[in-house]
C-alpha cells in the first residue's frame, strides 16, 4: 500500500472514531441544553474545531466553569452543527433546504468559515422556484457574492414563474428593489406591478413607494394601465396619462433588456430571420436584448446600407450606415440601446443579393 493510500487510510479510521463520539456520553465532559434536550459533547473536540468554542470552553466565559451550558438555539440547527465539527460533512439533503438557513446562521455566529461554504455550494444546487427569493435573501444578509449572482441568473431564466409564484412574497424589500433596478429583469412589466401589488398585501407594515417608484408604466400596454393600473389606485392619474403619452409616441422607453456580452444575439440560437429580401434583412431576437455593435459579413454585395433597430418593429432607430465596397465584414458601435428587432436596409437605388438565412448578420455587446 502507498503512503498515499496509508494517509488516506487513516483519516478515514480518525473520522470514523470521532463519530463514535457524537452525541455519546461516552468521556464527556461538557453538556448543552437546547429547548427540551440534553445534548453530551466533548470540550476538547470543540475547543479543536472552532474557535467560538475554545473561548467559550476554555476562555473567561462563565460557561468555560459549567458542566451544564443553556442554549437559545434552533436544536435541529444546533445539532447540525455538532454533526459537522464531529464528522467534518453534514447530509444536507435531508437537512432541507429551510433548515438550512438556520444551520447557515449558526455556522456564521461561530465563525464556522468551511461550513458556510458547504452551505453556499448546497444552496447554489438547491436553487427553485419555490425557493430561490429566500435563498437570495439569506445571500445578501451574510454576504455570499457568488451565491447572490446564482440566484439573480436563475430569477433571469425564470422570471416569470417565479412572478407568479408565491415564492416572490418571501423577497425582503431590499432584495426586491434591486432586482427592479435590473434592466435585464424583462418580465412582463404588468406582472411585476401585479407582483407588487401582492407584496404589499402580505408586507402592510413596509414602504412600498421605492418598490412602486420603480416600476416603469410605459412599458405597459395603455389597456393595462386602464384596466389594471388605473382600478388599482396606487398611481396618479396624471402618472398614467402621462404613461400613454409616451406608449403612444413610443421612443425612449425605459426598457428592460438582457445583456450577453460578446455573445451574438442575432445567430440561430437567439434570433431568427423574419424577412430577408433583395431590399432588407429583419431579424426577429427571441428576447430584448441590449446590444451596442452590428456587424454584417461578407456575403453582401457592393452598396450602402442602413443598420436599424426596433422594440416593436413599428419604430426603428437608425444606428448608423455602412459603404460595403469589398468582401470583407464591417462593424458599426454605437452607445449602448435595447433591442427586439433588427434591419439591414438598402439604400434606395442600390441592391442586395439574396442572402442565407444565418452567419451574415452579428449583434452584440462588447
Amino acid at each position: 500500500m502507498s503512503t498515499q493510500d496509508n494517509n488516506a487510510a487513516g483519516i478515514h479510521s480518525i473520522a470514523m472514531d470521532m463519530g463514535r463520539l457524537f452525541m455519546q456520553e461516552l468521556y464527556s465532559d461538557v453538556v448543552f441544553l437546547v429547548e427540551d434536550q440534553r445534548l453530551p459533547a466533548h470540550r476538547v473536540v470543540l475547543a479543536a474545531r472552532c474557535e467560538y468554542f475554545r473561548a467559550m470552553l476554555f476562555g473567561d466565559m462563565a460557561e468555560s466553569k459549567k458542566h451544564e451550558i443553556q442554549l437559545e438555539v434552533p436544536l435541529e440547527a444546533f445539532k447540525s452543527i455538532l454533526e459537522y465539527l464531529y464528522l467534518d460533512k453534514l447530509p444536507f439533503d435531508k437537512i432541507g433546504v429551510d433548515k438550512t438557513f438556520e444551520v447557515l446562521h449558526l455556522a456564521h455566529l461561530y465563525g464556522l468559515e468551511y461550513l458556510q461554504t458547504a452551505v453556499e455550494k448546497y444552496l447554489q444546487q438547491a436553487l427553485a422556484v419555490s425557493n430561490v427569493c429566500m435563498i437570495l435573501n439569506a445571500a445578501r444578509l451574510y454576504d455570499m457574492p457568488e451565491l447572490i449572482k446564482k440566484c439573480y441568473n436563475f430569477i433571469e431564466k425564470n422570471q416569470l414563474a417565479l412572478l407568479q409564484s408565491d415564492s416572490i412574497q418571501t423577497l425582503s424589500k431590499e432584495a426586491f428593489e434591486d432586482l427592479l433596478r435590473q434592466d435585464n429583469f424583462f418580465a412582463p412589466e404588468v406582472e411585476l406591478f401585479r407582483s407588487i401589488c401582492k407584496w404589499r398585501e402580505n408586507k402592510p407594515s413596509e414602504d412600498s413607494q421605492t418598490l412602486l417608484s420603480l416600476v416603469r408604466l410605459p412599458l405597459m400596454s395603455i389597456h393595462e394601465l386602464l384596466h389594471v393600473v388605473r382600478p388599482s389606485g396606487i398611481f396618479k392619474l396624471d402618472d398614467i396619462v402621462d404613461a400613454i403619452d409616451k406608449v403612444n409616441i413610443g421612443k425612449n422607453l425605459p426598457y428592460r433588456a438582457t445583456v450577453l456580452p460578446r455573445v451574438n444575439v442575432a445567430s440561430k440560437n437567439y434570433a431568427s430571420y423574419i424577412r430577408a429580401d433583395t431590399s432588407e434583412i429583419v431579424i426577429q431576437l427571441k428576447k430584448c436584448f441590449k446590444i451596442n455593435s452590428i456587424q454584417v459579413s461578407s456575403n453582401f454585395s457592393a452598396g450602402e446600407y442602413e443598420l436599424q433597430v426596433s422594440l416593436d418593429e413599428t419604430h426603428w432607430d437608425s444606428v448608423g450606415r455602412i459603404r460595403k465596397e469589398h468582401d470583407s465584414p464591417i462593424m458599426v458601435r454605437f452607445m449602448a440601446r435595447p433591442a427586439s428587432f433588427i434591419r439591414v436596409a438598402v439604400i434606395p437605388g442600390l441592391g442586395l443579393r439574396p442572402l442565407p438565412p444565418s452567419g451574415t448578420v452579428l449583434a452584440t455587446y462588447e
